[in-house]
């Protein structure tokens, strides 16, 4: 499934990226251990990886561990968990072409309360996510990029600062974090 997602992702079929942009958060223990020498190095040998002694309150915090990896701090990210199979063929980078926009996430239709949620206005902008609640018939395909890191992170204090209302049975999940890049104006 891994090796599926990843590779069958229009930037990764298109060349817009590679091995060595990917980081790999794994928790440390000998099976992680093992998967990692074994496997992922031998399927993405340029590939980073981070290997966290304990589980962290959720894939938003698991994430910034990754991103303490990223040469350039600026530069747009994707966080993509990997579990839905999917095809579509955009330019993530072009999608920041406008100034204003500081995030992205690939959604499809549905109403069952297992996915996170994405609510849009009537221009398109996405004004609300939610995580495991029904907001919208937009349901995120839990890939997310973000115009850069330090969005990213901004984003992720703001969700902390607010976590009653951003988590979800006390864990910081990722799309919530989509709800802190509004108060920066993007």
């Amino acid at each position: 499934l891994l090796r599926r997602a990843l590779e069958s992702r229009s930037w990764w079929t298109h060349g817009l990226v590679s091995d060595a942009d990917l980081v790999f958060v794994l928790h440390d223990n000998p099976h992680s251990r093992r998967f990692a020498e074994n496997t992922l190095s031998q399927w993405y040998p340029a590939a980073r990886q981070v290997f966290l002694s304990t589980y962290t309150r959720g894939a938003a915090l698991t994430a910034a561990a990754g991103c303490a990896l990223l040469p350039d701090m600026h530069e747009p990210i994707c966080l993509d968990l990997a579990d839905i199979l999917f095809d579509c063929e955009i330019d993530p980078a072009a999608l920041f072409d406008r100034p204003d926009t500081g995030a992205l996430a690939l959604t499809f239709p549905s109403d069952k309360p297992v996915y996170s949620y994405l609510r849009r206005n009537a221009a398109g902008e996405v004004i609300e996510t939610a995580e495991k609640r029904v907001i919208s018939g937009e349901a995120s395909a839990g890939v997310y990029f973000f115009r850069s890191t330090t969005v990213y992170l901004k984003a992720l204090a703001h969700i902390m600062d607010n976590e009653t209302a951003h988590t979800h049975r006390n864990l910081f999940f990722v799309c919530p974090i989509l709800n802190g890049v509004l108060p920066q104006g993007l």
